[in-house]
């Protein structure tokens, strides 16, 4: 085939576009030619990046004594466009799958976790490929008693010995793999494990705050996050490998998501994050992480960071979904010695935990941005939010502002007509076309009549969210539930055909977002994640401003708007009625005279705003934790849908 570019520095020779074009075959597919990298100072001999492209070095496939089998070193850089990964979405999906596998195992035992996720992911990729082509070059060859030229070429590459556990399980594995007797990759017995050093984390330091109420808040998580610290700390101690039942269970692994790379890649996680562990911070050897790149491809070369769109893909993956277990555990409850984990979609974790995934994603927004900090950071934040919010997510509309035409009806079918019906019902026409000798009861017919009421007309949202940004709120980096429910709201609204306009406050003064009302979502999403972390004042004199002169509010095809409030906030929500803003005490009450609805959602178990929220006339929900607002907003969405005043009041009826 004709090499995509015009010339190349360093073109491939015969043997080596022999090998080019039978690796092709192998696979069923045809590519422009590799590049050749003579020098490249790369891990290895051999990577691949994004556009599909094959690059090998020369001189280092022959250093490291491989320069005879270039079929299976194309053909497994091959292998990463057709199997795995075989698309970026793909990549970063693997990538997120071993990064939640570190995160269970223990993410803060392993050093560079990010890198190590990056690492596994490659190697897990490497063993699907190097499985497959050694099966299609057997299944080719048909010459028994042959070892097929990648197996072979392995044979070369494992002539060093492990010094780490890790590496003499992915060893191991491939014996099991291909049918060879233990020994032929790797020694018969596993390198011992090492020798671990523990050191005492420093304490947490609680986060700045002005009320008792909210340093009592910033006190209480950071001694969660001492608590989770010491306890991933104790858990080091029972993290348990066993080399030899964990290769076997890698290469039935292997064997069972050969076409499922995403799936299978959790499992792989769970099986060699553990080694990890025991090789962070030891004494002596090291634990042989490193080695996984010496023995094989170098990864994928550095491209660009995933977009927007490709993160909403990855994250909103369902396989990213599943719980992470062991899979020794896997196969245990398929034997029957264990019962079934909970679900991991439920949005009330036991306890906050910064950067925890309380939305049930299995990854928190925290270690998500870590794991793609190449990429914008709103982006990232705004993809993981929009993802866990999807499952509550519905097209927010409402009953149209203007009746509905007239019921009509249209003629339907004949029907016998009998001595019991009506005589005004009765059809003449139809009844003597069908005898002239008219029997009633017998040849008399009547026309049935059919109603042919128009559809419901329904109307799109607009929603004005006022979010509480202060200390004592859990920040958006942080997995905050506040921000969930907002992106509920917001997605609602704008999959209905609606508009929102989105505030942040927090102090005097600290106030952000658009003053108009908007259908762009990375602009509603933009303001709905910034976050102050200071006091808590509610903005009145925004407020006022903003309803101050409705008269030429209008909506579509000259409709009077309906105008919708929320607000979410904790027990620091007194300010909205004038607390500490004595000038703006009335403020509430008259902008509540102009909307349809306004409600506040606020945690507060004392239930401290119930008087002067009903006397401006605002609704209150009640929330225990924060962690309940998402579902009341879901509940906020459908009252607005379906509202509980008659549809036959005029638009704005509600009103005051």
């Amino acid at each position: 085939m004709t090499p995509l570019f015009g010339s190349r520095e360093h073109p491939l020779d015969d043997r080596q576009r022999m090998a080019w074009e039978s690796a092709q075959a192998l696979w069923g597919v045809h590519l422009h030619d590799p590049e050749l990298k003579p020098g490249a100072h790369m891990p290895s001999f051999a990577w691949f990046s994004f556009p599909p492209q094959v690059v090998v070095d020369p001189s280092e496939a022959e250093r490291n004594g491989v320069g005879a089998f270039y079929e299976s070193i194309f053909a497994h850089e091959i292998g990463h466009h057709v199997l795995s990964p075989s698309t970026r979405v793909t990549s970063f999906a693997l990538a997120q799958q071993m990064a939640r596998a570190i995160a269970a195992t223990g993410r803060d035992l392993i050093p560079e976790p990010d890198a190590k996720a990056q690492m596994l992911s490659n190697l897990w990729s490497d063993m699907l490929i190097n499985v497959r082509v050694a099966a299609m070059q057997r299944q080719r060859d048909g010459m028994p008693g042959v070892d097929p030229e990648m197996i072979r070429m392995w044979g070369v590459l494992s002539s060093v010995p492990p010094t780490g556990q890790l590496w003499w399980v992915v060893l191991r594995s491939y014996e099991i793999l291909w049918s060879k007797p233990a020994g032929f990759l790797c020694p018969v017995s596993p390198p011992p494990r090492p020798v671990k050093r523990v050191e005492r984390a420093a304490p947490t330091t609680p986060q700045a705050a002005d009320t008792d109420a909210q340093r009592a808040k910033a006190v209480a998580a950071a001694a969660a996050v001492d608590a989770r610290i010491a306890a991933e700390a104790q858990w080091a101690e029972f993290v348990v490998t066993n080399p030899d039942v964990d290769a076997g269970l890698l290469a039935e692994t292997v064997r069972t998501f050969g076409d499922d790379p995403v799936s299978g890649a959790l499992r792989f996680g769970m099986l060699l994050a553990p080694y990890l562990t025991a090789a962070a911070g030891s004494t002596g050897q090291s634990g042989g992480a490193g080695r996984a790149i010496d023995g094989g491809c170098a990864g994928q070369e550095d491209g660009a960071p995933p977009s927007a769109g490709e993160l909403e893909e990855v994250l909103g993956d369902p396989r990213l979904r599943e719980v992470p277990e062991h899979p020794a555990v896997i196969k245990a409850r398929g034997a029957g010695g264990m019962a079934a984990p909970p679900a991991e979609n439920g949005m009330q974790p036991s306890a906050p935990r910064a950067g925890a995934d309380a939305m049930g994603q299995g990854y928190g927004v925290a270690e998500t941005l870590e794991l793609y900090s190449a990429a914008d950071p709103n982006e990232v934040i705004a993809a993981w939010y929009i993802t866990a919010a999807k499952r509550w997510v519905k097209p927010l509309t409402q009953p149209a502002s203007r009746p509905n035409s007239v019921d009509e009806t249209i003629p339907g079918a004949l029907e016998q007509w009998s001595i019991d019906d009506e005589i005004a019902s009765l059809d003449w026409s139809a009844t003597l076309s069908t005898n002239p000798t008219v029997i009633p009861g017998v040849t008399t017919r009547l026309r049935a009549v059919l109603p042919d009421a128009p559809p419901e007309q329904r109307e799109s949202v607009r929603l004005d969210i006022y979010i509480d940004s202060s200390g004592s709120m859990r920040a958006p980096r942080a997995g905050s539930p506040a921000v969930l429910a907002g992106t509920i709201l917001i997605l609602s609204v704008l999959r209905g055909g609606g508009r929102v306009r989105v505030t942040s406050f927090s102090g005097p003064g600290q106030v952000a977002g658009g003053a108009r009302f908007t259908r762009d979502r990375a602009e509603a999403l933009r303001d709905l994640t910034f976050y102050f972390g200071g006091g808590t004042t509610f903005p009145l004199d925004v407020f006022g401003v903003r309803y101050r002169d409705t008269r030429g509010d209008k909506g579509s095809h000259g409709a009077v708007t309906r105008r919708h409030v929320v607000v979410l906030s904790d027990d620091g929500l007194r300010s909205m009625f004038g607390t500490g803003q004595e000038e703006y005490a009335r403020t509430a009450l008259e902008v509540r005279r102009v909307l349809d609805s306004g409600t506040l959602i606020v945690e507060d178990r004392r239930h401290q705003m119930a008087e002067p929220a009903a006397a401006a006339g605002y609704d209150v929900e009640y929330i225990d934790t924060m962690d309940d607002a998402p579902a009341a907003c879901a509940r906020l969405a459908r009252r607005l849908a379906e509202p509980r005043a008659s549809r036959r009041l005029t638009p704005g009826g509600r009103r005051g």
